[in-house]
């Protein structure tokens, strides 16, 4: 079944007339009478059928109760991810979405390529923000995670510095694998932090430990960065599976 993200009031009575539309009347051509499930990104579904289709838009009747995919993994997942080349960032967006996560903050570092940084435009968080919805639609799950305007790093340890939340830096150099001790699952907020493909200089990382970012290894090899991105939030999900 199609599966939307559909981020308007839900009312009985539903109207596509963006790119969806085109989708749905042009490139699958479905007809009337056809089934759509349509999510809200925040957990929220429904199941609805094709009642009319024109030239210009497609209204659908919501014929089934709402259906909200309850969040099991209680603490909020946020991944702050140094940007890097645009296709690569776009890669973690995707892959993390896919995973899942509540929120991914791009992150600017000493080593961030600062070119990159200028280039983060309102337009490429839009393309952003698409590339996870899209991403929402294929894989099934009912959450499209925020993605927020890039962040300095000391503005992000200001702004994450309550004691509920868990701070954990993957940091290539550590040998520190015993995350599975921690109870992850009492705390309200995970905040995950991905340095630059040069790494965090070591000032940062001295800062980082010192606000009691707690350092976790992903493993012997040397990991790319979007890689990092998207084996950190797998694990932080598994070990959130495993320990409820």
């Amino acid at each position: 079944m199609l599966r939307i993200y559909y981020q308007d009031e839900i009312k009985n009575i539903i109207e596509i007339n963006n790119s969806r539309f085109h989708k749905i009347s042009k490139v699958l051509r479905m007809s009337e009478g056809e089934k759509i499930e349509l999510f809200d990104g925040n957990g929220l579904s429904f199941i609805t059928k094709i009642i009319s289709i024109s030239k210009e838009k497609v209204i659908l009747e919501n014929i089934s109760k709402s259906h909200i995919e309850s969040n099991n993994k209680s603490p909020e997942i946020h991944l702050a991810f140094s940007i890097i080349k645009p296709s690569r960032f776009e890669i973690a967006v995707e892959k993390t979405t896919e995973i899942g996560i509540n929120k991914i903050l791009p992150l600017i570092t000493e080593h961030t390529n600062k070119t990159l940084v200028k280039r983060f435009n309102s337009s490429r968080l839009e393309r952003l923000k698409n590339i996870s919805i899209s991403a929402a639609e294929q894989c099934g799950t009912n959450f499209v995670p925020q993605i927020n305007n890039p962040i300095l790093l000391n503005n992000l340890i200001d702004q994450y510095n309550d004691p509920d939340i868990l701070k954990i830096m993957f940091y290539e150099d550590s040998n520190i694998t015993d995350l599975i001790k921690e109870k992850i699952y009492n705390f309200k907020k995970i905040l995950l932090i991905i340095g630059p493909e040069g790494g965090f200089t070591k000032d940062e990382y001295m800062k980082l430990k010192i606000n009691n970012y707690r350092v976790q290894s992903l493993g012997k090899n040397i990991l790319r960065a979007e890689t990092a991105a998207i084996c950190a939030v797998n694990n932080i999900n598994y070990f959130l599976h495993i320990t409820q």
